[in-house]
């Protein structure tokens, strides 16, 4: 397995708080982390007890319609620190993860997706849905307490990308698909794009003379926002919304097809974030066999269930899927079948300040 988790120091600070009242009582814990230390056994060291959190995820879960979050699965904290985790997983891009008909890439090449929660604002059980709080005061969505989040999960995200390309001694292009918008916003729905640029731009001023090996930001939310180019230090970013641009771009599409007028990203890698929920693993429909939604799409056109999980498969270009061995009608069985697990890993932790 070949994947690194990330959070910010604040997340895993307060993962470390309620792993100490855990060790008293798990009464406060949801179900299903409950069971799972049970279980496992686990010791009182809190990777342990993040390891065990992160398993309660299930491979496939569609959080905007199966979730609870009244603690007969998961609790509103347990959902808050799982939401601040993001994974980043090496692969190789088979496809440019077009939903219907993507272009197969003539030749493969490295890259690497970020699997990030964006927030969750439905819960069509009619309970609070994971990031209500997170954004709502007063019954009034809160600008600054969005972008608090945001920044929360997306600072350690871009920290870990400059970290990684310098790594690798390579300028980066990073694409961003709308976090959140979509089936996740509810009630704003149409209205999230807007605030991530936003975010975006907010953090892009702040921290733009840190990321010197971040290029180009690349943020399509799809239908939302117009095309738009601004600059931040020596970081661009672009707006450019698949529905709402001139010769708009897939987000796997290799660097060089990223270039505008005299840009050359010959020698760039690209680094794709994938619209991620907070219980699911990474890939989410794909383990069901479903090309469908940014992380099932983008897990279908490349590797990543390899460096997941460990078992290889291989790229079928008649289905523009990335297929599990013959034995395996999906991924999911064959998680089922070995019982695979989430590990805590080459833990990433950053500072948000």
């Amino acid at each position: 397995m070949n994947y690194q988790i990330i959070a910010s120091e604040h997340t895993i600070n307060n993962f470390q708080d309620y792993w100490t009242k855990a060790q008293y009582s798990l009464a406060h814990c949801g179900a299903r982390f409950r069971a799972e230390i049970v279980q496992q056994k686990a010791s009182n060291d809190w990777r342990a007890g993040l390891e065990c959190l992160l398993n309660t995820k299930e491979p496939q879960f569609f959080a905007e319609s199966a979730l609870y979050g009244d603690g007969r699965d998961w609790n509103q904290t347990e959902l808050s620190i799982l939401g601040d985790i993001s994974i980043g997983v090496p692969i190789t891009v088979f496809d440019d993860a077009r939903h219907y008909d993507p272009d197969v890439h003539a030749i493969p090449f490295a890259a690497e997706l970020v699997y990030t929660p964006g927030a969750l604002l439905r819960n069509d059980r009619g309970f609070t849905p994971a990031d209500w709080e997170a954004v709502i005061t007063n019954d009034q969505f809160d600008s600054v307490k969005f972008t608090q989040l945001y920044k929360r999960r997306l600072i350690p995200v871009f920290k870990y990308i400059q970290q990684r390309a310098a790594q690798l001694d390579k300028k980066a292009i990073v694409t961003i698909p709308g976090l959140g918008c979509g089936q996740f916003s509810g009630p704003f729905s149409g209205e999230l794009g807007q605030r991530i640029e936003n975010v975006l731009a907010t953090i892009l001023q702040t921290l733009s003379s840190e990321l010197s090996q971040i290029e180009l930001v690349y943020f399509d939310p799809f239908s939302e926002c117009s095309a738009k180019t601004q600059h931040f230090g020596a970081v661009q970013l672009r707006t450019r919304p698949l529905l709402n641009s001139y010769d708009p771009r897939s987000q796997l599409c290799h660097p060089v097809q990223f270039e505008e007028e005299i840009d050359d990203f010959s020698q760039h890698h690209l680094f794709s974030l994938v619209a991620w929920d907070h219980v699911s693993w990474p890939g989410n429909d794909f383990f069901g066999g479903a090309r469908a939604t940014d992380d099932g799409v983008k897990a279908a056109a490349t590797d990543s269930m390899l460096q997941l999980t460990g078992y290889k498969g291989e790229y079928c270009a008649l289905r523009n899927e990335y297929r599990p061995s013959s034995k395996y009608e999906t991924w999911g069985d064959l998680v089922e079948q070995y019982s695979l697990r989430l590990f805590v890993k080459n833990l990433k932790m950053y500072s948000i300040s």
